[in-house]
């Protein structure tokens, strides 16, 4: 988990494992050390403890995995700042 992170972040053989649809045109991102990029963007069905909601997913060569704030939104997660596991804030309802 990376909750100073937006998206969730894949790197491309991870995101070739797990059929991530290739978007047809790259998006420009801003990293965290303010370097912008180009990313392929798409959407995923992320699950995390039994919880299951649409995501969006960024595609970076030589990026490490990570689960960014929107997920654990999306999911109804919050990191613990005291113990670093994760925590339901709410009842899982996703909403269209």
């Amino acid at each position: 988990m990376d909750t100073g992170s937006t998206y969730v972040v894949l790197p491309p053989e991870l995101a070739q494992d797990l059929k991530l649809p290739k978007s047809p045109r790259l998006a420009k991102v801003r990293l965290t050390n303010g370097q912008e990029v180009d990313a392929f963007v798409g959407r995923i069905f992320l699950e995390i403890d039994g919880r299951e909601a649409p995501v969006t997913a960024l595609v970076l060569p030589g990026a490490e995995p990570l689960v960014g704030i929107e997920a654990l939104e999306a999911l109804g997660l919050t990191v613990n700042p005291e113990t670093g596991e994760l925590e339901p804030t709410r009842t899982l309802t996703l909403r269209a």
